[in-house]
Order: structure tokens, then sequence, then C-alpha cells
């Protein structure tokens, strides 16, 4: 890992610091005994903040029977780490929000920051994970250190974006010849810096990488690493690939068949679509979740199709290369190899009774002929009598080229 980049990133002034409303909510609510009224009164001090959270709890998204009209009974209703993690949220991307220009496509990241959120916390509460909201930022934030290292390195890093479009992966590829260090790396430093639970910061550091997080963690940090996937697929990237990742990491992590993994999506695109306007992301329209699907079970069918005519051709390879092996160049006749090995078979079976004959002939003044005429014609004289001999030979036996103007016939 590159530190001195890293400490530079860390530094950086361009970066938002934690606001003290949000830090404040963190020490309130990792104290056993605190009250709710404390954490209700520092939450109001924010007009703005409250009005985010009280319209989110009360958006389908909860889906809340009855109307909440107070922080105080939001807090019961919620529970305490479901507002901490509101407030969390809507405080940092607010701060988040600014630090992206012209150069800087912040429309795709907030959509896929957004996705991979909703598409988190959905497969927490199927999963039946705990700390589902803090799930649901993880998944908002992990990519927190392509902002960080954009502020920080802008010219140097703007090619790397444009090299890795739309591939997340690559683009943490590149960061790591580039830097030797990649932004799941900053992002887990930097939420650390912010002191965020244990469980946000586990979620952004090791996004790319689950198995490499805590153990106890682990199941928390596989739904944004599953989230990424879905993300893609909602956005277009790499759609076929996407879906079949999709597929086969929720057999992996969740033992979740393909019947049980495709109803959460329409139920994390569903998700998307209520959390839009509560975050007030620039992310666009995105499409239905019908239309999305068709596309991505298309392009699975291509994939398919594809590895099956692939299949096919590397076993058509395959068959060539052993002819090839066992196939006299020249005369298309049986090689020296072939003639060994089935002579050998075809001696072992006249212990059983079974007759054998074994011909041996040659070209008459074969090297005089060529000598006159050339080689050129020569070989056409052995291409002539390889055909002559294949034709004559019948069904189970073989016709070789033993050596030069050599042949043989074995005739079981």
């Amino acid at each position: 890992m590159n530190q001195a980049l890293l400490e530079r990133v860390l530094r950086s002034p361009r970066l938002p610091t934690l606001p003290a409303i949000a830090l404040r909510v963190i020490e309130l609510v990792e104290h056993e005994n605190v009250h709710i009224n404390q954490i209700a009164d520092t939450i109001r001090h924010d007009p703005a903040l409250s009005g985010k959270i009280l319209k989110t709890v009360n958006s389908s998204y909860y889906g809340q029977t009855k109307s909440i009209s107070t922080i105080s009974h939001a807090l019961v209703v919620l529970g305490l780490n479901t507002i901490k993690t509101l407030a969390l949220g809507f405080t940092l991307i607010k701060e988040l929000k600014g630090y992206t220009d012209g150069q800087f496509d912040h429309v795709t990241y907030w959509k896929r920051s957004l996705c991979a959120a909703a598409a988190a916390r959905t497969l927490a509460k199927s999963t039946g994970f705990p700390q589902r909201e803090e799930t649901f930022l993880g998944g908002l934030l992990q990519d927190v250190g392509v902002l960080a290292l954009y502020q920080t390195l802008t010219d140097d890093y703007t090619p790397i974006i444009a090299a890795a479009g739309d591939d997340h992966r690559r683009l943490a590829e590149l960061e790591q010849e580039q830097f030797q260090i990649d932004h799941a790396q900053i992002g887990g430093a930097l939420a650390e810096s912010w002191q965020l639970p244990p469980v946000l910061v586990a979620a952004i550091r090791h996004h790319a990488d689950p198995d490499a997080g805590p153990g106890e963690l682990q199941g928390q940090i596989r739904c944004v690493a599953l989230a990424n996937h879905v993300a893609d697929l909602f956005l277009g990237f790499q759609i076929g690939p996407a879906m079949e990742m999709y597929y086969r990491l929720a057999q992996a992590w969740f033992n979740m068949d393909q019947d049980a993994a495709e109803p959460l999506l329409r139920a994390s695109h569903q998700a998307i679509v209520d959390l839009q306007d509560l975050f007030d992301l620039p992310t666009g329209s995105l499409d239905s979740a019908d239309e999305i699907l068709a596309r991505a079970n298309e392009a699975l069918m291509q994939i398919s199709l594809e590895a099956t005519h692939q299949t096919t051709q590397l076993e058509a390879e395959k068959k060539d290369l052993v002819e090839q092996a066992i196939t006299d160049a020249l005369t298309d006749t049986a090689n020296r190899r072939r003639f060994d090995a089935f002579l050998a078979e075809a001696f072992g079976q006249t212990t059983c009774g079974t007759p054998l004959s074994v011909l041996l002939l040659d070209a008459d003044r074969f090297k005089s002929f060529n000598d006159t005429y050339g080689h050129q014609l020569g070989d056409h004289v052995l291409v002539t009598l390889g055909a002559l001999l294949t034709d004559a030979t019948p069904d189970g036996a073989l016709a070789a080229r033993y050596g030069g103007e050599e042949f043989a016939l074995v005739l079981p």
C-alpha cells in the first residue's frame, strides 16, 4: 500500500470532514444509557436534516401505516440504529455532493451508489442480517475513495477513470498499477478517520473482496459486494456478465438459487425508485425492472450460446489436433506413431485366436525417381500411393506411412 499517498489524501483540504451534528449523533448512540430525547434534540438542531428524516420514515420505503410527525416518534418506531444511519447518510451526502466538477461524471457515480445501496439493504433484509441500515450506507459510500482520489489527484486520476470506463474491477486494477493503492483502501481509511461504525468501514474497505473482511461482518460485506453487480446490471454496465455474476455469487454466498434471486432484483429496483427523491441525488432516470431483466436475460442467453459455440469449436480443434498427431502430413495416411500403437493393439488380440497380417511395401527406385524428376513430383507419387492404399484398406484395418517411401498395411 502507498502509505504516503494515503496520508496525502487524508490530509487533503479539498475533502469534506464529518459534520458536527453527525459526529454528535454517533457519539450519543454509542452511549448505553442515552435517552432518545437527547438524540432527537440534536437532530432537531438541523431543520433540513429533521425534514429529510421525517420524509424518509413516512415514505413507502419504510412502509409505515401511520404518519410520523416527530423525530422522537421516528426514533421509537425505527430504532436508534436506523435514525443514526439516516442522519449519517444525509449529512455525508450533503457534504459529498459538492465535491465534483464538470470533468467528473457525478450522475453515473451517484446513480451507481444509490443502486448499490438499495440492493445491499434489500439483500441484507432478505438474508436476515442485522444492521441493514449500515449495510445500506455501506453500499452508498463504498466508492467514496473514488471522490477522494479525484479531488486529490485530479489530473493524474481523470485518465484512469476514463480508461476503466464502466468496468469497476478494472478501475481498482488501474489504481493499483498507477498508485499502489485503490479507492477501496482509501475509502476505508477515510471512513475510519470519520469514526464511522466498524460495519461501515469494513463494507467500504472490502466491497471488492469480502472474504478479506472481518469474519463476523462478512455477511453484510457480501451484501454490499453482491449489490455492486446489481448496480452494474441496472445501469447497463456489462449487463450479461453482471447478471451471470449476480446469480453465481447469490448461490455461492447465500445459497440462493435463481428463482429466489430474481425477485430480489425487482425489490431492489423498487427501493431505488423510492429512494431517488429522498436523497435528492442527480441520478437521472432508471429503466423499468421488466426492461432491465429482459435485456439481462437476453444477454445471458447470448453468453450461453457463445459458450456453447466456443465449447464446440474447442472440441473440434482438439479432435483436429489429435488427428494431426497420428496422421502423416503429406499422404494423409496414419503416421508411424499411429502404426505402432495400432499394431500393438492388434497383436494383443491374436492371443484370443484372432488372425493378423502385416504388409510392408515401398515405392521401387524412388530415390532415382526423385533425383531425376525432383522432390515435388516425388511427393505427388507418395500422395497418390497413400490414397490408393487408403481406398483399398478394408474397415478395421490401417494404412500407414512407415517412413520415407515405405508404407504398411495392418490387416486384423
